[in-house]
């Protein structure tokens, strides 16, 4: 009987680890990441006490959009959209994120979070994806005002994705309008082309910017690499299509293969404003500053 009781509880304790291992594996398929709003210098008076947090799942397969606001105008009206670059570019968050970059600039295309904030000035919004948003490819969720002049809100840095918050709804208007608020999500876009994070870094000494290739062109537009003359000019391309990288002006060329990543470690000798393009398609993915 003791002998029966004991492969009983052996049992009942492999049923336990393997529910578990299980439960941990789910876990596995599951990536998020998240961002504080916050208000950018310049933004209107009723939004300087705005915060929140976006956050962005990915897990099977799929892609879930969500967001919580306070501080925002009671009972008005606000759209939410995903975007390529960081709360720091000049146009905060950039280009709209698209599944089908040359496919149409509404869902299910994009991830839009539409809402209405309630009486207290709260809001909150989630909208799903049957697709997955690639790692490395969101930038932003972000706040604009449909009205008259706009207002922006950027993140504190620009080390990963974002989300754009809207007043209001835009769709059909000759301009959308600027932003209030936005999120940067950690690991997207933006920090996949930030200084330090690419994948020979630490082999290259020091900073070194990531240019991300997508379907042949630069995710979140043509990037900005800007040194002083003397400086030791580092940079990759990590590319998913196989091209030549050709960094025009110092003349210097190499074969990225389909997936994979290639380095330029050179000193700016040369003062001006060069092309870096991928030869083979005609196509600029940076632009190289060397100031005086």
């Amino acid at each position: 009987m003791k002998h029966a009781n004991k492969v009983v509880l052996a049992l009942a304790v492999l049923v336990v680890t393997l529910g578990l291992v299980a439960c941990g594996s789910s876990d596995d398929n599951s990536d998020a990441v998240s961002g504080q709003f916050e208000p950018v210098s310049g933004a209107a008076a009723e939004y300087q006490n705005l915060s929140g947090e976006a956050t962005l799942t990915r897990e099977d397969g799929g892609t879930t959009a969500s967001l919580a606001l306070t501080g925002l105008e009671p009972d008005t009206p606000y759209v939410a959209h995903l975007h390529t670059g960081g709360c720091d570019q000049a146009d905060p968050g950039g280009e709209h994120f698209k599944f089908d970059p040359s496919g149409s600039d509404e869902p299910p295309n994009e991830i839009h979070l539409e809402f209405s904030a309630n009486g207290d000035g709260s809001g909150k919004a989630e909208v799903s994806s049957d697709r997955e948003v690639p790692s490395g490819e969101a930038g932003s969720i972000v706040l604009h005002q449909a009205e008259a002049e706009h207002t922006a809100a950027a993140a504190t840095d620009s080390e990963g994705e974002a989300v754009l918050v809207h007043e209001g709804h835009h769709h059909g208007e000759p301009s959308a309008p600027e932003a209030i608020a936005c999120a940067e999500l950690e690991g997207g876009a933006a920090s996949a082309s930030a200084p330090g994070d690419g994948p020979e870094s630490a082999s290259m000494g020091g900073q070194v910017t990531t240019v991300v290739v997508r379907d042949g062109e630069p995710v979140g537009g043509i990037q900005e690499l800007e040194y002083d003359a003397g400086d030791q000019i580092r940079f990759e391309v990590s590319s998913d299509v196989a091209d030549e990288v050709h960094v025009h002006g110092y003349d210097l060329m190499q074969d990225v293969p389909a997936g994979g990543t290639v380095s330029f470690d050179f000193p700016a000798e040369i003062e001006g404003i060069f092309e870096v393009e991928l030869e083979g398609r005609k196509e600029q993915i940076a632009e190289l500053r060397v100031n005086p």
